[in-house]
């Protein structure tokens, strides 16, 4: 596989599994999170489909480390990682708390941080 297949089936799985999370439900939730937070049945359906996208995509990165970090360096990977950890801090953060929209700065900030590392996975040419 390439950078851009991977790509192509991460995008194309997390674009489905949001726009199923974003459809109302009529059910109530199948388990609540917090007091505003729960994903009902449609949720979990959408839920599903961004993990397995996002397990081929941490799959490929796994494999890839050492490219990315000889691309990145030891300090750019830690900066890398150390920005993605405190981006599901936020998103959990903001989800148990119920404090609103931030959980789309976790979100935003954490999906920056693995495009950059799949950039940096694939060799130069053909990339």
């Amino acid at each position: 596989m390439t950078p851009w297949k991977i790509f192509a089936v991460w995008f194309a799985a997390v674009a489905v599994g949001t726009m199923l999370v974003a459809l109302p439900d009529s059910d109530g939730p199948v388990v609540r999170i917090s007091d505003m937070h729960g994903p009902g049945p449609l949720d979990l359906a959408g839920i599903g489909l961004i993990a397995v996208g996002s397990v081929v995509l941490w799959a490929w990165l796994i494999r890839r480390a050492r490219p990315i970090t000889a691309r990145l360096g030891g300090a750019g990977t830690a900066w890398l990682a150390a920005v993605f950890a405190a981006s599901l801090a936020v998103v959990a953060w903001s989800v148990l708390t119920d404090s609103g929209w931030w959980w789309a700065v976790g979100a935003g900030a954490a999906t920056a941080v693995q495009l950059i590392a799949l950039g940096a996975s694939g060799d130069r040419v053909g990339v």
